[in-house]
């Protein structure tokens, strides 16, 4: 079975859809690569060549290339690509593999790999790696939700005006705070906003708030104000600054878990394992730096995906100076 995400607002990467497998900037500087992930190029004809792979073969394309909105699927294949190369990283560092058993089955078990193509709008030859990035993306969530922790301090912004967007009022609240971060609850207050201090961890979240565990929140370096739409369920932009970011050694987390009861919560579908490990990829984004051909968009850092143009993103990553201790 194949079973298709539908993404929350904050999460809209400009796909028409994505899917998860069950067992059921300025251009990049080379004129042959459609992106760049480090020194690692995703070369332009590759890219081209796939699109035209789902022009032959993905009604959806086709319909898309009738109605000039080809591009979203340009930005899809782009995205794919560029996933794939943060996760090899992520893998080589974690040490994860993943059994070739596990894929042939995920690919026999959804209806073969031309099926699995058409769905994840991946031509044939990428399919087994589509699948292997799949699963390797719920090993990160597995392997970082007893150890992963987030210090921030926020508010919801929800009020629009004539003067200015709820959106508009979030960017510059966060604004506000990336230029003193340490008077980040005094700007929030003086604002309007009750600020909130939280310390949330990965696999908490992911039970009570899963949504809000595959955001930018669980992402962002220390001394980052992420301003994005958390929830499809709550209205409004979230406004916060992630004042320390704790991943624990193996194992640090454990104990942990099982005092608070996490250690016995239900098990985190392969769709919400799947987001959730895709934004462990955002630290990795940030430090190698991924750069898109201007014919695909922008790099959206909220989103972990391209998007049309700089005004168009779905959130905001704003540096600020170092927070003190």
């Amino acid at each position: 079975m194949i079973r298709t995400i539908r993404r929350p607002v904050a999460l809209a990467l400009v796909l028409l859809t994505a899917t998860v497998l069950t067992a059921c900037g300025s251009g990049p500087s080379r004129a042959d690569s459609a992106a760049l992930v480090g020194d690692r190029s995703i070369g332009l004809d590759p890219v081209q060549a796939e699109i035209r792979w789902l022009l032959d073969n993905v009604e959806q394309a086709e319909q898309a290339q009738e109605q000039n909105k080809l591009d979203q699927f340009g930005r899809e294949v782009v995205r794919s690509r560029v996933v794939h190369e943060l996760v090899t990283v992520a893998a080589e560092r974690e040490g994860l593999e993943v059994d070739p058993r596990e894929v042939d089955r995920l690919i026999h078990d959804n209806g073969g790999v031309r099926a699995i193509a058409r769905s994840t709008f991946s031509e044939p030859s990428r399919v087994r790696g589509v699948v292997r990035d799949q699963l390797l993306l719920q090993q990160l969530t597995e392997r970082y939700r007893d150890r992963l922790s987030v210090r921030m301090v926020g508010a919801m912004v929800t009020e629009s005006s004539v003067e200015a967007t709820a959106e508009r009022s979030a960017r510059d609240l966060g604004e506000r705070i990336a230029r003193n971060p340490d008077e980040a609850e005094r700007i929030i207050a003086e604002n309007g906003h009750q600020p909130v201090t939280e310390e949330l961890t990965l696999g908490r979240t992911l039970d009570r708030d899963p949504e809000l565990a595959t955001t930018a929140v669980f992402g962002a370096g220390e001394g980052t104000v992420v301003v994005i739409q958390p929830s499809r369920q709550r209205t409004g932009w979230l406004v916060a600054l992630v004042r320390d970011r704790t991943v624990g050694a193996p194992g640090s987390g454990e104990s942990a878990a099982r005092e608070d009861g996490a250690g016995q919560a239900q098990q985190v579908n392969p769709q919400l394992r799947y987001l959730a490990g895709m934004r462990q990829l955002q630290p990795i984004a940030e430090e190698l730096g991924v750069r898109i051909n201007p014919r695909y968009g922008v790099w959206d850092s909220a989103a972990l995906a391209p998007a049309p143009s700089d005004e168009e993103l779905t959130g905001y990553l704003l540096e600020s100076r170092t927070v003190r201790p």
